[in-house]
This record gives C-alpha cells, structure tokens and sequence, in this order.
C-alpha cells in the first residue's frame, strides 16, 4: 500500500470537494471509489474526511453561502504543500497571480491548527490552495484504489500558467506527447507530480481537475452511472493505464485512472 508520511514542498498533498449535496456525495462516492467517512463528533466541525483502508483520502464540505451566492459550482480543489503559507500569498501576487483569500488557520481559531493554508490562482485563472502543515500532512495513501493519484491544470495559456508554477513551487516543466503538443508534465526533484494542457472545455474556465485510482476504471464509470453521475469521457487506454472523466450528480468533475505504469 503507497503510505505518504511526509510530502516535500512542491507536491500535491491534499484534495477536497466542495458539493451542494454533501449527503449524496457520501453515498456517490462509497459507491464508485470505495470511501468510508469519519465524522467530528461533537459535530461542531463539518469538514468530513473520506478514507482509504482507514487513511485520510479526501475532504468533503458543503459549498459555502457566499460562494453560492456566487454562483460557484461544485468541484474539487487541489493543495499542494508549502514551507510558508504567508510567503507563498506574496508570491503568488508577485508573480501575476491572484490571492483568492488570505492566509489562514484550519481549523480557524483553532488553539491547536492543522495547517496553516491560502487560496490563489494562476495568471490564467485556475484555482489552488497552497498548505503549510502543523500537524495534518495531507492524504497520506495515494496510487491505490480510492486514492488520490494525479492532479492536472487546465488553460488557456500553458507558458504562462507553467512558468507561474515552476517559479512558485520549485517545478520543471517537459512536453508529454500523451497531453498532445502542448501538454507539459511537471516534475519535482526528477519525480513526476503533476501535469498540464492546453484549453479546457468549451464553456468552462481554467481550473485543476483530479484523479483517483480505481481498481477497474470501467466498473466504476458502471458505479458511477448507477448513482446519479454521469460519464464525460468513456474509459479509454491512455499513457499509464485505462482513464475516463466522470461527473458527480452536483456536477463536480474528476478523473478515473487504473494504472498499470506508474510510481508507487
């Protein structure tokens, strides 16, 4: 089982998806990835961790009032670990990107934090959390059934967006054929951790997407079907395994992956 007890600055460490319907997201996906829940029980937190073989995996958390107001749709977030939260925010606007929210504490006013963590996004839009660990690591399972395995930025400028990152987290950038000519896979110390491609969708600004294992991508496109999501991208053999892209019934979008080829 790939174990993480650290995660260097620079990776991708931590997932969560913000939903409209928390409770049918619950049942989605225990469904197709297999995710079990632990909840605060004094019930004064509403952050709910999903696990993996009893390891944090992801988050779940309702969408915000003020990001409803907003007209924000369900989706999921990608955090990626810092040495510093409150320096990362500097550069992340010296930079030419933009400081979504300030630095703050998770759990805030907390006497005893998780993490310390802020929201940006790139020169081109795309939205990302950066976190400073006190405590909480992030998912410490990855590349196995359930886990979170790949995250990967869409744009409208790739030089653009990948000059940003590689200045920001310590990334270097190198053509992956698999993304086509533009697609870029980043790497941190020679390791691959993340990767990025050229226009998103018609309709749909830049963004990060996710991606999870799953034992048999198209039994979970099955799964997925079943419970109310819906299956954007039929499964397909792709670079290191077999993937599809699958939308949960609130919309929120992801990738599944088995892998065959791929760092543990």
């Amino acid at each position: 089982m790939p174990l993480r007890y650290s995660h260097p600055a620079g990776t991708p460490s931590w997932v969560d998806l913000i939903t409209s319907d928390v409770a049918g997201a619950f049942g989605f996906y225990r469904a197709v990835l297999g995710w079990e829940y632990e909840r605060d029980p004094t019930g004064e937190i509403s952050y709910v961790m999903a696990t993996v073989d009893g390891h944090p995996a992801a988050g779940v958390m309702a969408l915000p009032t003020e990001m409803i107001d907003q007209e924000v749709p369900s989706c999921w977030n990608v955090y990626i670990t810092v040495d510093d939260a409150d320096v990362t925010a500097q550069r992340i606007a010296d930079l030419g990107g933009a400081v979504m929210r300030p630095p703050f504490d998770v759990p805030e006013g907390s006497a005893d934090p998780a993490g310390r963590m802020v929201i940006g996004a790139d020169p081109t839009g795309a939205v990302f959390c950066a976190w400073k660990t006190l405590g909480a690591i992030g998912t410490d399972i990855v590349n196995t059934p359930g886990a979170f395995t790949w995250a990967e930025t869409f744009t409208t400028d790739v030089n653009a967006a990948a000059a940003f990152y590689c200045e920001l987290f310590g990334w270097e950038a190198s053509p992956w054929d698999e993304l086509g000519p533009s697609g870029r896979v980043f790497t941190l110390g020679g390791e691959p951790i993340a990767s990025i491609s050229g226009e998103p969708p018609p309709g749909v600004p830049p963004h990060w997407k996710v991606s999870f294992s799953a034992a048999d991508v198209d039994a979970a496109c099955e799964a997925a079907t079943a419970n109310g999501g819906t299956v954007l991208m039929p499964p397909n053999d792709w670079g290191p395994g077999r993937m599809a892209t699958v939308a949960d019934p609130a919309g929120a979008v992801y990738d599944l992956v088995t892998l065959t080829d791929w760092p543990a």
